[in-house]
C-alpha cells in the first residue's frame, strides 16, 4: 500500500513501534469511551478504531513508510574544485595500494604496460602508478570536462598521458590496455549502469590484461561514517550506493577471473578492491 523504497531494516522498527503505540492508545480510548459517552465496549471500540484508522493511515504514510528522496547526482565540478579536506590522506593510501597491486600483477605480463584509468579526471594516481609499473602510456577516460582540464594543466610526468572525454557506456575510445582501473566509479550508477561500466573495463583490455576495480562496500564502518557525514551535512556523493561483491562478480560474469580482493579499511568509507584477469570475449 505504501511504496517507500526504504529497506526493511528501517521500516520494520518504526512499524513495530507504531503497533505497540496503537495498542496502548486503543486500549486507553476504549476504556475512556466505555466509561463515558459510549457505555458498551463494542460501541466504544468502533469509535476508537475508526479514529485510529485515519491516524494510522497518516502516520504510516508520512513516518513509517515515508518515501525516500531520490538521490541527486554528485556535483563533480564542485568536488574537483574543492576536494574534501581528508581526500589527500585517503588518496595517499589508495595510491600506494594501487601501485603495489598493479606492479605485482603486471610485472610478468608487460615490462612497459599501457594503463587505462576510467573516471580519472583530476586523477592523483598517475605519476605513482606510471613510475611504479614503468608504464609506456597512461590513458584517462572521463565525461567531466572540468576535471580533465585540471589534469591537462598538470606538469609532465614519467610517461605520456592521453586524455579522452567520453561516456564509457556510450562512446568508449578504441583502446587495448594491459591494465584498466577505476577508483570509486561503478557505485555512482543504478544496477544496470554499474554492470555496463564494469563490462567496459574488459572491453578496453587486451586478452590476459588486468582490471583493478575499487568500490565502497557496506561494512559497519562505512555505514556509521556515512550516517555521521550525512547528519552533519558534509556528505557530497548523493548518488553513491555501496555495493556487495556478488553484484560486481555477477557484472563481470565470464569476462574475467578473480585473482585477488581485499577491503581497504583505513579509508573509513571502506572500499573493496578486486583484481581480475580478462579471460572471456
Amino acid at each position: 500500500m505504501f511504496l517507500s523504497g526504504e529497506p526493511h531494516r528501517n521500516t520494520l522498527p518504526r512499524y513495530v513501534a507504531l503497533l505497540v503505540a496503537n495498542g496502548a492508545v486503543s486500549y486507553g480510548l476504549i476504556t475512556a469511551l466505555a466509561a463515558g459517552p459510549f457505555p458498551g465496549a463494542l460501541q466504544a471500540k468502533i469509535v476508537a478504531e475508526t479514529v485510529l484508522f485515519f491516524v494510522n493511515f497518516l502516520v504510516q504514510r508520512d513516518v513509517v513508510f515515508r518515501r525516500r528522496k531520490r538521490a541527486t547526482a554528485t556535483d563533480w565540478d564542485a568536488y574537483y574544485a574543492q576536494p574534501t579536506p581528508t581526500a589527500h590522506l585517503t588518496r595517499r593510501y589508495t595510491t600506494a595500494v594501487l601501485a603495489e597491486t598493479l606492479r605485482r600483477y603486471l610485472a610478468e605480463r608487460s615490462p612497459a604496460p599501457e594503463i587505462v584509468e576510467i573516471g580519472g579526471a583530476n586523477s592523483g594516481f598517475i605519476d605513482a602508478i606510471a613510475r611504479s609499473c614503468r608504464a609506456s602510456r597512461y590513458h584517462v577516460i572521463d565525461s567531466n570536462a572540468y576535471g580533465l582540464e585540471l589534469l591537462r594543466e598538470r606538469p609532465a610526468g614519467p610517461c605520456p598521458v592521453e586524455l579522452h572525454e567520453a561516456d564509457i557506456r556510450k562512446d568508449p575510445p578504441d583502446l587495448g590496455g594491459d591494465a584498466v582501473l577505476s577508483v570509486g566509479l561503478i557505485e555512482h550508477f543504478d544496477r544496470i549502469g554499474t554492470r555496463e561500466v564494469v563490462q567496459a573495463h574488459f572491453d578496453l583490455l587486451r586478452s590476459g590484461g588486468i582490471a583493478v576495480i575499487t568500490f565502497p562496500t557496506p561494512t559497519w564502518l562505512y555505514r556509521a561514517a556515512r550516517v555521521a557525514a550525512e547528519a552533519i551535512g558534509v556528505w557530497r556523493f548523493h548518488d553513491e550506493r555501496p555495493l556487495l561483491r556478488d553484484e560486481v562478480l555477477e557484472a563481470v560474469g565470464d569476462r574475467g577471473r578473480l585473482l585477488h580482493e581485499r577491503v581497504l579499511w583505513p579509508i573509513v568509507f571502506t572500499q573493496r578492491l578486486m583484481v581480475f584477469e580478462r579471460t572471456g570475449r
